[in-house]
């Protein structure tokens, strides 16, 4: 599809391997312990406290392994750190029935709240679930989103996420300042909150900004992960998921 897609998911796929969150908040998803694990295995990489990156890309690894409850626990982590493609791919999973019951309410409420910056594949995505719903399920859904929205909406997630960018930052004056893996995280893009926020949306948006509105934005029906060799993946069509 776009090609800024495919440079994104291949930094993201990358995250995979180097990302380290490493404090969280009461009922934070990173206090599973198997997720404590995986974090110390990264602890001293150059991309630590990027857990929206770390949910979503240990999430993609998971479900490319099949390991559906896995990739739902690692996509939940990075929806709680307000990461709209770890939302969106739950909600395809809840959609197709993988690891989950078929549930397209929920499927719904979940499409709806990654689709709040207005990324334009992510809204052709809710609206084309929308459009099969019926009136009662709709209803149930817009509830269900009212719910996810108070735990993951960006009132509060990209909150969290803030948090742990200056942590980071405050970090980086400290024993690793020497340290280099092919990432520049010195630079305030990285770590700056509305810079990097601002970054992730070029990126879902760049290539969809202009043109005539039935080009601004496709449905996409399933997830297509990173291929096993993190590193070497080659997703240069759509940042890690099918269109049709």
């Amino acid at each position: 599809m776009h090609a800024s897609f495919g440079k994104l998911i291949r930094c993201l796929a990358f995250a995979a391997v180097v990302t380290a969150p490493v404090t969280r908040a009461d009922e934070d998803p990173l206090g599973d312990p198997e997720v404590q694990t995986a974090l110390h295995e990264v602890a001293n990489m150059s991309t630590w406290y990027h857990p929206d990156l770390f949910g979503m890309s240990v999430g993609m690894r998971r479900y490319a392994q099949q390991d559906y409850a896995g990739a739902l626990k690692y996509f939940e982590i990075g929806a709680y750190y307000s990461d709209k493609l770890s939302q969106l791919s739950l909600g395809l999973m809840y959609m197709n029935g993988e690891g989950v019951e078929k549930d397209p309410v929920t499927a719904y409420a979940w499409f709806d709240l990654a689709a709040e910056r207005g990324y334009p594949d992510f809204v052709a995505t809710r609206d084309s679930l929308k459009a099969q719903l019926s009136k009662d399920q709709l209803a149930q859904a817009i509830e269900l989103r009212k719910k996810l929205g108070q735990r993951y909406g960006d009132d509060v997630a990209k909150w969290r996420l803030t948090v742990q960018l200056r942590q980071g930052r405050m970090q980086i004056t400290g024993s690793h300042t020497g340290f280099r893996s092919g990432v520049d995280y010195v630079h305030d893009g990285w770590w700056d909150s509305k810079l990097y926020f601002a970054r992730r949306d070029r990126e879902w948006r760049a290539a969809v900004s202009v043109g005539p509105p039935q080009e601004r934005g496709k449905p996409i029906d399933q997830i297509v992960p990173p291929a096993a060799t993190v590193p070497e993946v080659d997703a240069s069509a759509n940042g890690g998921l099918q269109k049709h």
